[in-house]
């Protein structure tokens, strides 16, 4: 049987951080902004996404760390794997995607970042 995997891949800005499950998992809010210039007009156009990356205590290296010292704004590089799930609610079929990190890292930057 061959390997299979589903994973993704984001660098950007820390946001909002909370922790869960009695401190042994973190949900952190992480922007990535893309720009691009407009063809028609010429303008410079960004478009900010939120994406939010699930940390848990038991697979994430560093977790004590981060969980001390990971703050809003700072710049971080995060892979992990993808899931997708479900759950019924209210009678509709709820469905989810999800972003589990197995690598989370703070990128240094200088003071002019």
């Amino acid at each position: 049987m061959l390997y299979t995997f589903a994973e993704f891949q984001i660098q950007g800005y820390v946001g909002r951080r909370t922790e869960l499950g009695g401190g042994k998992v973190l949900k952190v809010s992480i922007a990535a902004t893309d720009s691009w210039k407009d063809k028609d007009s010429g303008e410079l156009r960004e478009r900010t996404d939120w994406n939010t990356v699930t940390l848990f205590e038991r697979n994430t290296a560093g977790f004590a760390w981060l969980k001390e010292n990971l703050k809003p704004g700072d710049l971080v590089h995060v892979r992990g794997r993808i899931g997708e799930s479900n759950y019924a609610k209210d009678g509709q079929t709820v469905y989810e995607t999800s972003l589990t990190a197995d690598r989370f890292a703070v990128v240094p930057v200088g003071k002019d970042g």
